[in-house]
């Protein structure tokens, strides 16, 4: 791809994150009109909103077009598309609430977390194993609302366990930062 082209190009990983969250409002009427425990337009169109999230990540580091805007919009679509669909799968009496909770728990402590550090100057990235949660969690949801094939709950579950393993994961680094960070300022 020639660079002017590229340049061209930079607005549109922005663009499928605001999409994303723009589809929202469909996903959640979709789920409304639901007349079982799954509803297979729901999860389709839950598959490809989430699809845009692997999309609009490469698109933007092949583009150079990383920005500020995406680094902070993107997770919260995300959390919010998985926020929807979890609250859709309790709802729709496709799961109990526990392991749904759970992960709703975590991302919102996350996305608090996320912003007081970097309201505190440090600044915390993903790491491949919260991506690796981030797209189980999502397929897990997805294929919970297409199916209720016991094997998903299984799979369901290990995202939830990941979900908790990986937020573990992130307190650690956090409490690290922040002790790197008020140790250089003792010195």
């Amino acid at each position: 791809m020639s660079p002017h082209t590229a340049s061209r190009l930079r607005w549109l990983p922005n663009a499928l994150t605001v999409a994303r969250l723009l589809a929202l409002p469909l996903i959640i009427w979709m789920l409304t009109q639901a007349s079982g425990r799954t509803d297979a337009l729901a999860a389709w169109t839950f598959a490809a909103v989430a699809i845009t999230d692997f999309i609009d990540g490469r698109l933007a580091r092949a583009l150079h077009a990383e920005t500020t805007f995406g680094r902070l919009a993107d997770p919260f679509a995300d959390r919010m598309l998985v926020a929807v669909g979890l609250i859709g799968l309790i709802a729709l009496d496709r799961m109990g609430p526990v392991g749904p909770l759970v992960v709703l728990i975590r991302d919102a402590a996350l996305v608090l977390g996320v912003v007081l550090m970097r309201n505190s100057g440090i600044d915390l990235r993903v790491d491949m194993a919260g991506k690796i949660s981030s797209f189980l969690v999502m397929a897990a949801v997805g294929l919970a609302l297409l199916s209720t094939a016991e094997w998903i709950d299984v799979v369901f579950w290990i995202a939830v366990i990941l979900s908790v393993a990986t937020f573990v994961n992130y307190v650690r680094l956090a409490a690290k930062a922040l002790r790197g960070r008020g140790s250089s300022t003792q010195t």
